[in-house]
C-alpha cells in the first residue's frame, strides 16, 4: 500500500501535478441572522491567487468564482447581491444572512505556483438573544418595608436567567425555572432602603442582554399584569 502511494506520488511529480491540501474537518464559522459573516478561505497571505471556487453541497454547486482574472458572485439566486468575493485573500463575505445560508462550503484555490489548496467550513446561523422582560406580580406594604414579587421571561429557549438588583442591600430571593425560560424574584426592601430597580439578563453561551430596568412603587394591592 505504501508502496503504490509513494508510486501515485511519483507519478504526480512527474507529470508536474501538485496535490491540493485538504483540511482534516471543516472550519466552524458562526454568524446571526441579518448580519453578515466572513467564511475564510485558509490560505498563506503570501499567496497570489489566479483561481478561486466557492461551493456549496457534495455536487459541488459553485456560488462564487475567480478565474482568469473575472470574478463572478451572481451564480446562484439564493445568494443573489449578498456575497463579496475578496480575490486577493480568497475570503468569501456573506450579507444578511439567512437561515438557509447554514450549510458547509468548501473553496478551491490555486496561486500563481500551481499549488492548489481546499479548505471546508460549516457555516451556522445562529437568531441574536432578544431582550426578556419583567412584569411585577405584587409591590405590597408589609411591617417596616415593601414585600415585592417581579417574574422575568423570555422568548428565547435554553437560555439561563439572572437578575440584578439595586441596591445590593435589598434581601432577594431567586426562584428560576429552566424548562419554560423564566424567573421569579422576591425582594424585601426597607423603609431604609425605600427603593429597589430589577434588571433581568438573559444568556446564552458568550452572548447576554438585558431588560429595561424595573422600579416598582410599594402598594397596597397586588398589581395586576
Amino acid at each position: 500500500m505504501k508502496r503504490s502511494l509513494l508510486c501515485v506520488l511519483g507519478l504526480f511529480s512527474v507529470l508536474g501535478v501538485k496535490a491540493a491540501a485538504v483540511a482534516k474537518s471543516p472550519q466552524e464559522v458562526s454568524g446571526y441572522l441579518e448580519e453578515n459573516t466572513t467564511l475564510p478561505s485558509g490560505v498563506d497571505p503570501s499567496w497570489s491567487l489566479i483561481r478561486i471556487e466557492w461551493s456549496i453541497f457534495t455536487n459541488i454547486t459553485l456560488i462564487a468564482t475567480y478565474r482568469n482574472g473575472i470574478k463572478n458572485t451572481e451564480r446562484v439566486p439564493q445568494y443573489t447581491g449578498r456575497l463579496t468575493l475578496n480575490t486577493r485573500s480568497g475570503d468569501l463575505t456573506i450579507h444578511n444572512l439567512k437561515e438557509s445560508d447554514a450549510t458547509e462550503y468548501t473553496v478551491e484555490v490555486r496561486n500563481s505556483e500551481g499549488e492548489d489548496k481546499i479548505h471546508q467550513i460549516k457555516l451556522t446561523v445562529k437568531q441574536k438573544l432578544q431582550q426578556p422582560s419583567i412584569q411585577i406580580v405584587t409591590s405590597t406594604s408589609v411591617e417596616s418595608g415593601c414585600l415585592m414579587v417581579v417574574t422575568c421571561s423570555s422568548l428565547d429557549e435554553g437560555v439561563n436567567l439572572s437578575w440584578s438588583v439595586e441596591p445590593v442591600s435589598v434581601l432577594t430571593i431567586n426562584k428560576s425555572d429552566p424548562s419554560d425560560s423564566s424567573a421569579q424574584l422576591f425582594a424585601f426592601v426597607n423603609t431604609r432602603e425605600n427603593f429597589a430597580s430589577f434588571t433581568c439578563i438573559s444568556s446564552r453561551d458568550t452572548e447576554s442582554v438585558s431588560s429595561k430596568p424595573v422600579t416598582p412603587k410599594c402598594d397596597s394591592k397586588i398589581c395586576g399584569p
